[in-house]
């Protein structure tokens, strides 16, 4: 069994004739040097040696280069095929399963592609030899970088790759047998090492912490002296500082009080400038990593000067797929369409699809918006059915036959047809609304409530969801039914979910139950295009439990975790005396 050369062999040189020496074209890498000089790693200006396998001790770069892979490898990776009606994923292709399944024997295909990325994340390249039976792909085995060597490409610009694997067997083979993902390159056939251009900054960073490992070692670190009036014998300081180290130096001793005696007295050392120094450049060479790798900082759990808000985290985050993911994921699918796909399938209509909608799937309220849009408006169509909404969400299908249909506005038909009559026709007198939904396991509800110590609980005909509350005269016909619809017109909160009891209104007098339903704020929505008012800031479904509320620690309140049933809806004008309303005015919404 053969292992891999020191120099890479090149099994296309030209043949030497008789007493000639034999030249070979090697590719004299930084770290190739490093190893014919006695070891692995390159010297850097810090003291330290820097190679990729250190480099990964260095939790910056190790965790930049785990944010690529794994940002990536979480993605679905598959096989899609172009038809006539748009694309659909190529289940029967060979390689489909291999690349979204199950990869090889020892991973599937989530731990396989974080170690292939990993691998040309933190070493520029990312190499897996290809199992083929019959012409077909079977498995893809990724090759550590310090077993992969690429050779130098020959006059017909074909490399060739020496490869050990784990069980110590040997190959040279050609650039069809293996799946090779380059990271930034210089040269044509391999991608640069991030270890040895960023050597400097990786080194630094080693070396501030071994420095600071030293300081803090067995936690015996000079944050004091003792000092004495009386000359002391050799002897006697031994002993000292071995009775000393003894109580109170190491982590286990922190915090002991001494008690001093003989005339010694304690002098406290503050903490020096350089001391802090330390520090800082410990901080500064997180952020010179992360340029390194081109990761955003914070993705390595460094915020800088800055702590992010919550819209400024979204923000980076979509920067970070835009700017750091995408370069990374075009160059999957660019190595999938090429080195798997042959030239035939790709005219075929197969290309690699990698899908990043997960990674920038918006908050519950964004989501809604986008979902209300694409269902479409009284003004303008939609463009996404009710059941593909739903799916998104993770929801089961309705087997409602209008819920797999684009709807239209009232206005609008498609070509060759009528539109149906607008709401210019109808005859409705204009008048202030009122939409609510009864609820209708109430005994459940209000068991809970007397559970948690609310004694004063609404009548169970009063327990209640609004939907609409305008005092804006509007036709009730412009409306329009309600899209979540069954024979009994009932709406069902599955159990679970986000759920809150607080207190709502300017004095707080009312509680309720906050939950959440994408289908009451469609509904809510819906109405309000049809010219609805509404007079908070934002819609939020809830049931009011109680005005009295006296005694009860609302921090101590579990939320109901129950399923909610909803009878129909109920229009009525509003209600001219709001203050007899248990739910009007801000205490409601």
């Amino acid at each position: 069994m053969r292992s891999v050369p020191l120099v890479p062999r090149r099994k296309d040189a030209a043949p030497v004739s008789a007493g000639e020496d034999e030249t070979k074209a090697v590719d004299f890498s930084p770290e190739l040097w490093a190893a014919i000089n006695g070891g692995w790693g390159l010297p850097t200006k810090s003291g330290v040696q820097v190679s990729t396998s250190s480099a990964l001790q260095v939790t910056p770069f190790h965790r930049g280069i785990l944010v690529i892979a794994e940002g990536i490898a979480q993605l679905p990776i598959e096989i899609h095929r172009r038809t006539a009606k748009g694309t659909e994923p190529a289940v029967d292709h060979p390689a489909y399963d291999v690349l979204l399944h199950r990869s090889n024997n020892l991973q599937d295909a989530f731990q396989f592609w974080r170690t292939t990325l990993m691998h040309a994340a933190g070493a520029g390249d990312g190499i897996s030899y290809k199992v083929m039976l019959n012409g077909q792909l079977k498995e893809l085995i990724p090759i550590r970088p310090e077993c992969a060597a690429v050779n130098l490409p020959n006059q017909y610009n074909f490399v060739s790759y020496d490869l050990t694997f784990e069980g110590g067997g040997f190959a040279t083979v050609g650039s069809d047998q293996v799946l090779h993902i380059k990271g930034p390159s210089w040269s044509t056939y391999k991608g640069l090492d991030p270890a040895v251009i960023g050597r400097e900054a990786i080194g630094l960073a080693k070396s501030t912490e071994e420095t600071h490992a030293q300081l803090h070692r067995n936690g015996a670190r000079p944050s004091g002296a003792l000092e004495s009036d009386q000359k002391l014998t050799k002897a006697q300081i031994d002993n000292l500082r071995s009775q000393w180290q003894e109580s109170f130096g190491g982590v286990a001793n922190t915090g002991k009080t001494p008690v001093l005696s003989g005339g010694l007295k304690w002098h406290q050392i503050t903490q020096s400038g350089v001391d802090a120094e330390h520090i800082d450049t410990r901080k500064l060479q997180i952020e010179e990593i992360a340029r390194l790798l081109g990761v955003f900082p914070i993705m390595l759990g460094h915020s800088g000067d800055q702590t992010p808000t919550f819209a400024s985290a979204d923000a980076f985050l979509e920067a970070h797929v835009r700017y750091t993911l995408q370069p990374w994921i075009k160059s999957v699918r660019s190595a999938v369409e090429t080195q798997i796909l042959t030239k035939e399938e790709r005219a075929a209509g197969y290309y690699c699809r990698c899908d990043t909608s997960e990674l920038l799937r918006g908050s519950l309220k964004d989501r809604t918006e986008y979902y209300k849009a694409a269902l479409g408006t009284n003004s303008s169509p939609g463009w996404l059915r009710p059941n593909e909404v739903r799916e998104d969400d993770g929801w089961n299908p309705d087997d409602e036959p209008k819920m797999d249909e684009v709807w239209q506005p009232a206005t609008m038909a498609p070509a060759g047809q009528e539109p149906k009559p607008g709401p210019t026709e109808t005859k409705a007198t204009p008048r202030s609304l009122y939409v609510c939904r009864k609820l209708l396991n109430t005994d459940a509800f209000l068991k809970w409530a007397h559970g948690q110590g609310f004694k004063n609980t609404l009548p169970a005909d009063d327990l209640h969801v609004t939907i609409a509350y305008s005092r804006a005269r509007i036709d009730w016909l412009t409306v329009g039914e309600n899209w979540v619809q069954n024979p009994k017109g009932t709406l069902t909160i599955a159990p679970g979910g986000p759920r809150v009891v607080e207190a709502l209104g300017k004095d707080g007098a009312a509680i309720a139950l906050l939950f959440a339903s994408t289908d009451l704020s469609w509904r809510h929505m819906a109405i309000r295009e049809a010219g609805a008012s509404w007079d908070w800031p934002e819609y939020q479904p809830h049931v009011t439990i109680t005005t009295d509320a006296a005694g009860v620690d609302l921090d101590k309140v579990e939320p109901y975790r129950g399923e909610l049933v909803f009878g129909p809806e109920i229009f009525e004008e509003v209600d001219p005396n709001p203050q007899d309303r248990a739910d009007s005015g801000s205490a409601t919404e």
